[in-house]
């Protein structure tokens, strides 16, 4: 069991409560996770998105939450076992909490997301595919995984205005500009801009180096990055 929650929450019908002033915590969402419990994790941030933004709430609260976790695991706090489960239960909750696109959503500019061949994180991806969701854009969300050829070749099939690519390991800086290059090349004559978004992004001078248009530190500075580059 994870960390004693900071007030009591209720069993049955979270939607009921009443939310205590400044108890949606990163330690509160942190515990939730931990404990597999994505009904209530949902409910904790469709609780803060009535107080700001997704995209706040996801660069602020959510991002937090998972710092805890992550440290929690590297001090020996916590086990491989809640590390794992707290980034699934996150990934249920986010399905949970979705934005409806609408009718809108339907003809906005098309992105593509994905994480570059070798990449096993989504959250970010999830995330983004959210956000960008809500700013009237068509989202596929490739997922993880995804071998620079195939990116490409969907690229090359579809009239896609912008790629987004993730990565974590500065080890993939290789292979994130393999996915870059294959970017380009299904563009042909025109062209199609790169961000690029994760932890690799402490790299200096990564977007040079794999020729990107755009690096996002977070999820505000993708969603602006998108913006500047959608199509008028």
């Amino acid at each position: 069991m994870s960390d004693q929650l900071p007030f009591r929450l209720p069993p049955v019908d979270p939607a009921a409560a009443d939310v205590p002033a400044g108890s949606l915590s990163p330690e509160l969402l942190a515990g939730l996770l931990a404990d597999g419990d994505d009904d209530l994790a949902a409910w904790t941030l469709r609780h803060a998105f009535a107080e700001s933004s997704r995209v706040a709430v996801y660069d602020g609260l959510l991002s937090e939450a998972m710092r805890l976790v992550g440290e929690r695991w590297e001090s020996g706090q916590w086990t491989v076992a809640e590390e794992h489960l707290a980034s699934r239960t996150l990934l249920r909750a986010l399905e949970r909490v979705r934005p409806e696109p609408g009718p809108d959503g339907r003809v906005g500019p098309l992105a593509v997301l994905a994480g570059v061949a070798g990449e096993h994180h989504m959250i970010g991806l999830v995330c983004l595919e959210q956000a960008l969701t809500e700013d009237g854009w068509t989202v596929v969300n490739m997922g993880a995984d995804l071998p620079a050829g195939d990116l490409g070749s969907f690229v090359r099939r579809n009239e896609v205005e912008l790629v987004a690519l993730s990565a974590m390991s500065p080890d993939r800086v290789g292979t994130l500009a393999e996915s870059v290059d294959a970017v380009r090349a299904a563009a042909a004559d025109r062209h199609l801009p790169v961000l690029v978004g994760g932890q690799i992004t402490r790299q200096p001078g990564l977007g040079t180096t794999v020729g990107a248009d755009g690096v996002a530190h977070s999820l505000a500075e993708a969603v602006s990055l998108a913006a500047a580059h959608r199509p008028a």
